[in-house]
Formats: structure tokens, C-alpha cells, sequence
């Protein structure tokens, strides 16, 4: 379960991260909140991975 868990968190915030880019490169995000969003984003994802090896 701790697997699936992981997977989703990473899925939703690739995602997440994917769309902010699209912004960003559309002019609509300005670089400062990509790199905060980006920043935030790596941090859960390795919580995600944490989730599964711990």
C-alpha cells in the first residue's frame, strides 16, 4: 500500500510541476515561484520515496 501511496504522491506532483512549467514558459509564472514550486516539489517527492524504503 505504502508503494501505491508513493506512486500517487509522485504522480500528482510531476504533474503539478509539469503544469507550472507550462506557465512559465507561456509568461504566466514568474521564475522565482517556479523555482519555489520546483523546490517544494522535489522536497515531497523524496518524502515519497521515503514513504516506501522506510
Amino acid at each position: 500500500m505504502k508503494i501505491v501511496a508513493a506512486i500517487f504522491i509522485v504522480l500528482i506532483i510531476s504533474l503539478g510541476l509539469f503544469n507550472s512549467y507550462k506557465k512559465y514558459k507561456n509568461g504566466l509564472l514568474p521564475s522565482s515561484f517556479l523555482a519555489f514550486h520546483f523546490l517544494i516539489g522535489l522536497l515531497v517527492i523524496i518524502g515519497g520515496f521515503y514513504l516506501v524504503f522506510a
